[in-house]
């Protein structure tokens, strides 16, 4: 419970202990237990005053200094570049493949239309006799136009439209920028171009318009919310180190970009429902004929097919990259450990699956909020710091030692993180930055850019009409 209550004012302000909603009370009901006005449940108004919390300001100066000597960033073997390219290769080449079992699958259809008339040279039955020889006709060949149609549609598919995420102005975070810049340095790469501020507990740098960018140094990094709250300087440092290091060697990153293009292009076709897919259930729900629905329900089976046939692409091109993807993370993380050294790196990792736990919890949190009352808390990182005051004793510990019950199989693209801590402790550096502030030090006044953030959260990856 946090409160904050001058001693001479009329009244208190309370938070509850459940969802975090801030409650105004006179200063005589100090000390009661009502009802959550947002959530309905009891909560005691604690007349306690909480400290104000002063983030830390970094300097230019600070920043500058905080970087001790000149890290010798690792290189890019051949070997793992010859790598990248055959599984480059062999990515390409199954969107070709499956091209080409589309089109032998069009000219069967063809075939079918133009030799199976054969039927009908056959006679006698009468009408039920005419009316079963249209199905065997009828019933492949539309089911085969289905399945053709349904082939071919996934290279027309495009990309959901995503929002973009908020793109910072260098004038108003230099020391963020600074901070970027010099760890690009350090590692050789180029400075991206862009910085963006999204409500995920992540990060990501790749090529800032895609395809367009494909043969630029147009970059992008892109920087979760919740992960700027938890983590200090050094660990943020950590994060940007592995994000750039994906991005240290030219051909490297291109030949990554077009694997996780066609792989993520391929999870798309294979998971994502559209029009069409609604439309052949409605027949099916709609049809009266017994005829009709079994031609409707051939042409599902022929759509299931469709599906089958990419699912089976998607595995063996998720299983052709599931190697040298991990690989590339530890490849990441020694550029991490480079900068800011095997210690943060492995504190980096325990306070990311801390944040993970808190932000599922948050999760539930906000539904509650939304189905209860058509609520919802101002800032992200403020309801993720409420969260965390409410953690129970040994909350750490217990996340600490859940390390050791992971495991990764041979079609994980990711080595657990008890895997990626053992490696940086064999790479044992100390890295050459070590300053240990928050992170929201690097941002002018980081509490308005969290609501905005947070805002548009609500708005644009929810689709919920908040004001």
């Amino acid at each position: 419970m946090s409160n904050a209550c001058a001693r001479d004012a009329e009244y208190c302000r309370a938070a509850c202990g459940h969802c975090g909603q801030h409650i105004e009370f006179p200063r005589q009901g100090a000390g009661s237990i009502i009802a959550c006005p947002a959530c309905g449940l009891d909560t005691p108004l604690d007349s306690l005053p909480d400290e104000p919390k002063i983030t830390p300001e970094i300097s230019a100066t600070e920043l500058q200094a905080a970087f001790v000597g000149a890290t010798a960033a690792p290189g890019i073997s051949l070997f793992y570049q010859f790598g990248l390219v055959l599984v480059a290769l062999f990515m390409i080449l199954l969107p070709v493949a499956y091209l080409a079992l589309a089109a032998g699958l069009a000219c069967g259809v063809y075939w079918y239309a133009t030799h199976a008339q054969v039927i009908f040279s056959f006679r006698g039955g009468g009408f039920y006799g005419l009316l079963l020889r249209l199905v065997l006709y009828g019933g492949p060949l539309i089911g085969g136009v289905v399945a053709v149609f349904f082939m071919f549609k996934p290279l027309l598919v495009r990309s959901p439209k995503r929002f973009p995420p908020l793109e910072l102005n260098p004038a108003a975070h230099p020391r963020l920028y600074q901070f970027i810049a010099q760890i690009s340095d350090l590692l050789r790469t180029p400075m991206p171009r862009g910085i963006e501020l999204n409500s995920e507990l992540g990060a990501s740098a790749g090529l800032r318009r895609g395809w367009r960018s494909f043969l630029g140094r147009d970059l992008v990094l892109t920087l979760g919310l919740p992960l700027i709250w938890g983590f200090t300087t050094r660990q943020l440092a950590v994060v940007v180190a592995h994000e750039l290091g994906h991005c240290r060697q030219s051909l490297a990153m291109r030949l990554h970009f077009v694997i996780n293009s066609i792989n993520r292009w391929f999870v798309r076709v294979v998971y994502q429902r559209d029009a069409w897919d609604d439309a052949l259930d409605e027949w099916v729900d709609e049809a009266e004929s017994g005829w009709v629905t079994a031609m409707v329900l051939c042409a599902r089976c022929a759509v299931g097919l469709s599906r089958l046939v990419l699912r089976m692409f998607m595995y063996a091109g998720h299983a052709a990259m599931c190697y040298l993807s991990r690989q590339m993370e530890y490849h990441a993380d020694a550029c991490s450990v480079a900068t800011a050294g095997s210690g943060a790196v492995e504190s980096s990792l325990l306070r990311l699956r801390e944040l993970n736990l808190i932000s599922n919890v948050a999760g539930q949190h906000l539904r509650h909020f939304w189905e209860k009352r058509r609520q919802l808390p101002d800032s992200l990182p403020e309801l993720l710091a409420h969260l965390e005051s409410k953690t129970p004793t040994g909350f750490k510990d217990r996340v600490s030692q859940s390390l050791l019950n992971e495991t990764a199989g041979l079609w994980a693209t990711h080595p657990t993180d008890a895997q990626r801590i053992r490696h940086a402790r064999r790479l044992g550096a100390a890295g050459v930055f070590g300053l240990e502030k928050p992170a929201t030090a690097l941002f002018a006044d980081f509490a308005s850019l969290a609501r905005t953030v947070t805002h548009q959260h609500y708005l644009q990856e929810l689709g919920l009409p908040v004001t």
